[in-house]
């Protein structure tokens, strides 16, 4: 009885329709690209329930509606909430793009590295929405390893086979002569191994490879020349080093300049641009400004660095 007083509560309390909730997630799966698996794990419902629900079968429809009206909530809260700029062609990122497409074009291995949050990751993943060709990587400390490395590759190019000598062979036989580029960022959590057998790959495959990170990579990269890293230093065609005395005040003007008409604030954002927050810390001082005041002004991302402790 009390379970039964609960569900009426429930399909009380709720503000769409059935007919308004399920079109709601039809539009939300085609405009988000999204599977519907995908969209039910957000719901945190099993694909066969949002199925049934889709298809007007599920018993309890109003236990699922309440879900959806915080989905709607939340996606037009993230609608209309401040964004970072969208991407621009800087100095760092043509200096990325040069590298990746030098590897590209020659099949060879090239390494760019430097300081964070300049805007290394962001010019990568500019090159894989442009280039079909490009399949990019992220390895994080859980990847480091040859096994990590790949995992992470047979995704991208749909290998299933799972044995770790056969796995290689497929992945090296998929990119042979296929006109690919491999880039990998945050390349200094790959162990030694796992560089050599990147290196491997690329000897074998004839594809170039592109690492992108901290100084740490390079570091890795050159070893002193030692034997263990001397196959790969002496494999490295190109080396560009991006800092941020690197990032110039056109710039800021470029990244910023449509929203950002007043000169003083400009030169705000080029300052933080110039520290240690780099450019990353300069979008997300600005996105906070966004966000809390009307216009963004030299006064208020002052404020904002303040409330942020940058300075």
């Amino acid at each position: 009885m009390e379970q039964k007083m609960a569900e009426m509560m429930e399909e009380e309390r709720t503000k769409m329709t059935y007919d308004q909730a399920a079109e709601f997630i039809r539009q939300y799966i085609e405009t988000a690209g999204k599977k519907q698996s995908q969209v039910a794990q957000e719901l945190g419902i099993s694909p066969g329930a949002l199925s049934s629900f889709l298809s007007g079968t599920y018993k309890a429809p109003h236990t699922i509606i309440i879900r959806i009206e915080d989905l709607a909530a939340i996606n037009t809260q993230k609608n209309v909430a401040p964004t970072a700029p969208a991407f621009k062609d800087t100095s760092i990122s043509k200096t990325v793009s040069q590298a990746i497409r030098y590897s590209h074009l020659q099949g060879k291995i090239s390494v760019v590295y430097g300081d964070a949050g300049v805007g290394k990751t962001v010019a990568y993943r500019n090159y894989l929405e442009n280039n079909t060709l490009a399949i990019g990587i992220t390895i994080s400390p859980t990847y480091a390893s040859i096994t990590g490395v790949n995992e992470l590759i047979a995704e991208q190019l749909g290998v299933r086979e799972r044995v770790a000598r056969k796995q290689t062979a497929e992945i090296i036989n998929k990119l042979r002569g296929s006109g690919r580029v491999l880039i990998i960022d945050e390349a200094q959590h790959l162990n030694a191994r796992a560089l050599d057998h990147l290196r491997c790959i690329s000897d074998e495959s004839g594809i170039g490879i592109c690492f992108i990170g901290n100084h740490q990579v390079y570091r890795k990269l050159l070893g002193s020349q030692e034997a263990d890293f001397a196959q790969m230093f002496s494999r490295l065609g190109m080396r560009k080093q991006v800092l941020v005395g690197n990032i110039s005040k056109n710039d800021v003007q470029t990244v910023f300049g449509e929203m950002v008409p007043e000169q003083d604030a400009i030169e705000i954002l080029y300052r933080i641009c110039r520290t240690n927050y780099g450019l990353r810390g300069a979008v997300n001082v600005f996105i906070n400004t966004a966000a809390v005041f009307e216009q963004i002004t030299a006064s208020g991302l002052t404020k904002m660095m303040r409330e942020m402790n940058i300075g």
